[in-house]
């Protein structure tokens, strides 16, 4: 049976890159782990919002173009979750023995915009009828969440802290971080509230990045300085639920005998980190007093690292590599078996890639 590799990744500073544009991004960051030697069977481009953004599509063929690669391209949008559906695309594809080799890039450029043009380019994460057209942004749905946790399990906004706190004390040893500062916990509690009880430091930062990851099947020996196995990836999808989130819920427990020790996780909110950690095991009203006894997000998550839209799966798959091979710049963690949570916005959709170290 085919085995599938990641044998190598590469990731920019997630910052606002004002001078750059998406394709110099994405450049920037394929030729990091590209060499003359590598035929690359197929090059997937992972981003979301090209047309409201760039004004651009044919995103892929352009990179492959401005690589001097001639192969199979193709984009892959999924929303935020556009970084786990192209390493899915990618895994399926290798492994059905269709191909031997992909670079898999993620990209997005968010930092160039005012702040209401970016939330009305994300409110099309939500649907069309009740809520884009109806002006809500997944702001408030977050806002609503945190509210009704609250409730429900008896807890106020300092439980809450705990997130950003650990997240920022994280991403200030991550040079590919975009904000890389601690926050003590009165600062994150008395920053500006966005829509109450959800404030500025329970949400996550939009900014411009690029990552790029190359994967093979076991057969196609390179000469890398590390090599993963992803072991398994399931994926579900589910409505919109206030407290809970079905799809990860699914997804993870397709694949539960797999026990990792490594965990990135997508906080786009400080409640979506809670109800992610408490649907794959975690008790549920005290996830976030627990998290002394879990390595997760080492990176410093969507609230340090940053939050790079369509290319944020890729980071963390990325980061997740480098973990396992002892080689990322930052916080390390340790163990063999790490397990990527990549989703949207609001954890409609969920990518559960897990990696093992070879």
């Amino acid at each position: 049976m085919v085995e599938v590799l990641i044998q190598d990744s590469s990731m920019l500073k997630v910052d606002k890159h004002y001078e750059e544009g998406l394709l110099d991004l994405a450049i920037k960051a394929s030729k990091e782990i590209l060499n003359d030697q590598l035929k690359i069977d197929a090059l997937i481009v992972s981003n979301s919002y090209s047309e409201k953004t760039a004004d651009q599509v044919l995103l892929s063929t352009k990179l492959a173009n401005s690589l001097g690669i001639n192969t199979l391209t193709f984009r892959i949008e999924n929303g935020d979750a556009s970084g786990g559906a192209a390493i899915s695309t990618a895994y399926y594809m290798i492994k059905s023995g269709m191909i031997k080799t992909a670079l898999v890039v993620g990209v997005e450029k968010l930092g160039d915009f005012p702040m209401h043009f970016v939330n009305d380019i994300i409110s099309q994460n939500l649907d069309e009828k009740f809520s884009y057209r109806e002006g809500l942004i997944p702001q408030s749905y977050s806002a609503l969440r945190m509210k009704m946790y609250m409730k429900k399990y008896n807890v106020d906004y300092d439980y809450f802290t705990e997130w950003p706190y650990l997240m920022h004390k994280n991403g200030a040893e991550n040079p590919y971080a975009f904000l890389r500062f601690q926050a003590d916990k009165k600062t994150i509690s008395t920053s500006q509230v966005v829509s109450d009880p959800l404030r500025l430091f329970d949400t996550s930062p939009r900014a411009d990045g690029a990552a790029a990851i190359l994967m093979t099947s076991d057969d196609v020996n390179l000469k890398t300085e590390g090599k993963v196995k992803i072991a398994s990836i399931t994926s579900a999808n589910s409505e919109f639920n206030v407290l809970e989130l079905p799809a990860v819920r699914e997804a993870f427990n397709k694949t539960k005998d797999f026990k990792p020790e490594i965990l990135e996780i997508h906080d786009s909110y400080s409640i979506n980190a809670a109800l992610i950690l408490e649907e794959i095991g975690l008790e549920k009203g005290k996830s976030l007093s627990m998290l002394d006894s879990i390595q997760v997000n080492f990176s410093g998550g969507l609230k340090s690292r940053g939050y790079p839209g369509g290319a944020t799966g890729i980071y963390q798959i990325a980061e997740e590599y480098m973990q396992l091979t002892e080689k990322f710049p930052g916080k390390r963690a340790s163990g063999e078996r790490g397990t990527v949570i990549s989703t949207d916005e609001l954890g409609t959709t969920s990518y559960i890639i897990n990696l093992q170290r070879c």
